[in-house]
């Protein structure tokens, strides 16, 4: 069973795409609160994202998680700047562009130290 003949497994969009972006867009913004604005515009920018680049897909690639979670806490930062709930200084007045160099410019990237085997005994 499945739609049109073809089986889509469902996927854990909430979980991967929109919930790094949603906590990292409130972290950023020193929002007091996360509101339910706040949640449905990261669907929303996720939504968008996705239509943009990807539109045969439902989700993107995960391989693509880096690009997307910028975007959508850039979006949520901004709902919060709408909603009056953001307390940093720093995004007040901010367009999204500039958002989303904030968001970009304090994204973490992680980097390993090499990997090497514990000697066997």
């Amino acid at each position: 069973m499945g739609f049109k003949g073809r089986v889509i497994p469902i996927g854990q969009g909430n979980n991967a795409f929109i919930f790094p972006g949603l906590g990292l867009g409130a972290v950023l913004s020193r929002a007091r609160e996360v509101t339910d604005g706040m949640v449905l515009e990261a669907a929303y920018a996720l939504y968008d994202y996705t239509r943009e680049h990807f539109p045969e897909r439902v989700y993107p690639p995960v391989a693509r998680l880096r690009e997307v979670s910028p975007y959508v806490a850039a979006r949520v930062m901004q709902r919060a700047l709408e909603e009056g709930v953001a307390e940093e200084a720093r995004v007040q007045g901010l367009a999204l562009e500039a958002l989303l160099d904030f968001v970009k410019s304090r994204f973490w990237e992680p980097r390993y130290l090499p990997y090497r085997p514990a000697p066997v005994i």
